[in-house]
């Protein structure tokens, strides 16, 4: 019951801060283990999670671990913000035992209190991920388990490739583009791109805001979501916009002429992230369940269903699947990852020179 009432909460309440793309080929579900892990049956784990794609996660996660180690998995859903303010409230007394989070939301978590470090002992698949994802808040408190990457699509028949974040200012696409909002995961990202390809820096993005300011005059609309996004592709409102990797699969399967760029400054990317929450009465089932998380066979099911893109180093993709995923190292070696910290640091003010650009 728990689950289900957590579902239709949390699927009514997304906003696809960091979500997932949905589609891909037919793939069977991992392997639950021909070889039992420790048993754990009669306990019950407790995750916090985006709740999309839920029948792909069932199928590559959830249920291949509750039938290998015998223990129930339960979900709250929600956006990134009202799942954090349901762990603030609980904090003396939490119900959740890992917590996922867009990599700035884990921060403030991190900052909170609400986490507790992770073991790296009990984690046998850490070191066979990116090591940039192995711990990348600080202080073994959260781990990357999904890379992505906020990249330029664009309608092929409206426009000339796009080789430059420059190319948001072409004439023809006056009206017709679209930007994410400053409070979703890439926001911040889009005034270090803006910075960088104009002469800033990031540690100088003035001129990324004034950049930012002279684009406002272009947009059809801003948007809180990739689903937000997706509707205007699919009505023929917007014909470029920076795009969260994870919704490619959607984008190309409306059929229409669209392209995605590379540009010469770079792509922005960002970690999924989890974490064991503070005062978790399961910590040892939260740690076999992390570890589960980023094995080989969940990393390559969720990959090839085009939900997460793997941080497992020994998955390989066919060219098919791995075009629509954040993968690769000549893409990877193009990604900007920006400090979590500084986005924090500025979070409030940020989303205030956001929200006074765009209600003009």
């Amino acid at each position: 019951m728990l689950r289900r009432i957590f579902v239709m909460a949390g699927l009514a309440a997304l906003i696809g801060v960091s979500v997932f793309a949905k589609g891909g080929s037919e793939q069977k579900a991992p392997d639950s283990g021909g070889t039992a892990g420790p048993s754990f049956k009669g306990q019950t784990l407790t995750i916090s999670h985006w709740g999309y794609n839920m029948d792909l996660l069932e199928k590559n996660i959830f249920k291949p671990f509750e039938e290998k180690y015998g223990a129930k998995i339960v979900y709250e859903t929600g956006n990134n913000a009202d799942r954090f303010t349901k762990l603030m409230a609980r904090k003396d007394n939490p119900i959740v035992d890992a917590a996922f989070f867009a990599g700035n939301y884990g921060y403030d978590a991190v900052n909170a209190g609400l986490l507790e470090p992770y073991n790296p002992a009990k984690i046998g698949n850490l070191n066979k991920i990116l090591a940039s994802a192995r711990d990348p808040l600080g202080g073994n408190y959260m781990i990357g388990y999904s890379v992505s990457h906020l990249g330029l699509f664009y309608r092929s028949d409206k426009t000339a490739p796009i080789t430059s974040w420059k190319d948001l200012y072409r004439p023809e696409l006056k009206g017709f583009l679209s930007l994410p909002n400053m409070n979703t995961t890439f926001g911040p990202g889009l005034v270090y791109m803006l910075a960088k390809a104009y002469g800033g820096s990031t540690s100088n993005t003035e001129v990324g805001w004034a950049k930012l300011e002279e684009l406002a005059p272009y947009l059809a609309n801003t948007y809180a979501n990739s689903a937000g996004l997706n509707s205007m592709i699919q009505q023929e409102e917007v014909y470029a916009a920076p795009y969260t990797s994870f919704s490619w699969g959607d984008i190309e399967k409306m059929g229409l002429k669209s392209a995605s760029a590379v540009p010469a400054e770079g792509l922005v990317g960002a970690f999924s992230v989890v974490g064991i929450v503070k005062g978790s009465k399961n910590t040892e089932l939260a740690h076999v369940f992390i570890d589960f998380l980023l094995s080989y066979e969940v990393q390559l099911a969720e990959a090839m269903d085009l939900v997460d893109s793997p941080v497992h180093t020994d998955v390989k993709l066919p060219p098919d699947v791995a075009g629509k995923l954040t993968y690769g190292e000549d893409l990877i070696k193009n990604l900007f990852f920006y400090s979590e910290a500084e986005v924090a640091k500025n979070k409030a003010d940020w989303i205030a020179r956001w929200n006074k650009i765009f209600s003009k």
